[in-house]
């Protein structure tokens, strides 16, 4: 599994220094408070680094109930979108858009063209089956994948190819 930490630091200073940890993803409140002295719903303290695949989400002020919650968003996600995060943060805002439409991706996991995917889309349709053989044998689809792609939005990637919803 991957890990998920920050490194936080106090703005406040104790015994003249200012305390900082590393943390794993979701962040314990009372450890939190423990190690670096400050509250976690308060405003003193920052991020100073972090090992994080949504880290454009994420500033020196982002408090620790965002972290948690963005780690849950991102826990929630199929493991195959997880896998691909930064191809689909190319078409999404941020994690939370991304994880609103989760369940709206579709992956064609063993397909490797937009080929693939006319084929697939096509096992599938019954007005498809319903073609005559010397139909099905000449039908274009090459050409069929290439209109799909057009007129949607898909995402290639080593696990396969995703439609994404517009």
């Amino acid at each position: 599994m991957e890990e998920l930490r920050v490194l936080i630091e106090a703005t406040i200073p104790k015994n003249g220094e200012f305390p900082s940890a590393w943390f794993d993803l979701p962040i314990d409140e009372t450890e939190f408070e423990e190690l670096l002295g400050v509250e976690a719903d308060s405003e003193d303290y920052r991020i100073v680094e972090m090992e994080l695949p949504f880290a454009d989400d994420v500033s020196e002020a982002t408090t620790v109930d965002t972290l948690n919650d963005l780690y849950r968003m991102y826990e929630n996600l199929p493991a195959e979108i997880r896998e691909e995060l930064p191809a689909f943060m190319a078409y999404y805002s941020n994690l939370d858009e991304l994880h609103n439409y989760r369940h709206d991706i579709i992956h064609y996991a063993n397909c490797n063209s937009m080929t693939d995917v006319a084929r697939h889309v096509l096992a599938d349709d019954p007005a498809f089956h319903s073609l005559s053989e010397d139909c099905v044998r000449y039908f274009d689809f090459e050409a069929y994948g290439q209109s799909l792609d057009e007129n949607g939005r898909f995402i290639e990637t080593d696990h396969g190819i995703f439609e994404i919803p517009w």
